[in-house]
């Protein structure tokens, strides 16, 4: 049975890392979970940032983010952010546990939905393909075929056809991960976190929402901190390969340190995504493997000018322990990279 006061697994690790690592920054999330940004390496300047889990249904980026942080064993200083949304990364009954106070177990949409039937939870979108529920001011929704970024763009439709802007602005809304082609990713073991705002869903990706605490908390430390180079670790559904994306195009140094990145990542055995997948995204193809182009990753996009800055994506069709080791391949070989190419 879950226990609603348990620590979870991801909680132990992190409590581990604290003991073994200094702290550069920490916060907690809306519900008390833990948002931490570890200390590694050595002291060269400037510092490198490492992040993942900007959605708690990407998986296989904080896994990597969490080795890293153990693995990392270079002079510069590199600060490691494993979860930018610890409460999505975690199971919906450790989650509703939580948020009811007693032990519960939800296995399948169905369960959710009885669950918050029966505290009385308020439906305020109950059509055949998905259900939107709120309790204690929280928003939890599920769909019977959409994955959780489908899910969310339907939910979007239905708030402005539906005349639900003022209900539930300044809400946020746990969705339901739903991603059974993907491994590590089942019906309920993790949420993706999105915020309404005047009729819009953003999630913490989205830069560009003013005052929700995840992401200032992000926008703080990347401001006060004189970085060198950002690494925003991702999962794509729509590409069957590795790639990786910038708002512009890259200089000189930067495709230095890209060009290790992709040919260490094809040697490990991962393949790239074709310049027909990256066009079909929107990007600017440079070549297979690596586009450019705004509206991509939020944290790119805020940090460019500033910084050398990339967004690493691995295919969600892949073996979960495949697209762990292709975002820790990658990120190692930036961080090496980085030593020679910075100017």
């Amino acid at each position: 049975m879950t226990c609603a006061h348990a620590m979870s697994e991801y909680l132990e690790t992190i409590e581990s890392l604290k003991k073994r690592f200094k702290i550069a920054a920490i916060t907690d999330d809306w519900l008390g979970h833990p948002i931490v940004v570890f200390k590694t390496g050595g002291r060269e300047e400037p510092p490198v940032l490492v992040t993942a889990g900007s959605s708690g249904v990407e998986v296989a980026g904080v896994y990597a983010a969490l080795e890293l942080t153990l693995q990392v064993d270079v002079e510069r200083t590199v600060y490691i952010l494993p979860s930018r949304d610890p409460t999505g990364f975690h199971e919906a009954s450790y989650i509703l546990s939580r948020i009811l106070g007693e032990n519960v177990i939800v296995e399948s949409i169905a369960d959710l939905r009885k669950l918050l039937t029966g505290v009385g939870a308020e439906f305020l979108l109950d059509a055949d393909d998905l259900f939107l529920a709120t309790f204690k001011g929280i928003g939890i929704a599920a769909s019977y075929s959409l994955d959780a970024y489908e899910a969310a763009k339907l939910i979007e439709k239905e708030i402005q056809s539906q005349e639900l802007t003022d209900t539930l602005d300044g809400a946020r809304i746990l969705i339901t991960g739903r991603s059974p082609r993907t491994e590590g990713e089942g019906e309920m073991s993790h949420f993706l976190t999105v915020f309404a705002k005047e009729g819009r869903i953003f999630t913490y990706d989205d830069f560009s929402v003013e005052t929700v605490p995840e992401v200032d908390f992000v926008k703080n430390f990347v401001d006060r901190e004189d970085l060198g180079m950002v690494v925003d670790l991702h999962e794509s559904k729509n590409s069957p390969g590795f790639y990786v994306s910038q708002s512009e195009e890259p200089s000189s140094g930067e495709l230095t340190i890209l060009y290790l990145v992709l040919d260490q990542v094809q040697q490990y055995g991962m393949e790239l995504a074709s310049r027909e997948t990256l066009e079909s995204m929107g990007l600017k193809v440079l070549t297979e493997g690596l586009g450019c182009g705004k509206g991509h990753c939020g944290l790119v996009d805020y940090v460019t000018g500033k910084t050398y800055a990339f967004a690493f994506s691995t295919p969600m069709d892949k073996p979960l322990e495949s697209r762990i080791r292709t975002l820790n391949v990658a990120t190692l070989s930036a961080l090496n990279a980085f030593a020679i190419a910075y100017v």
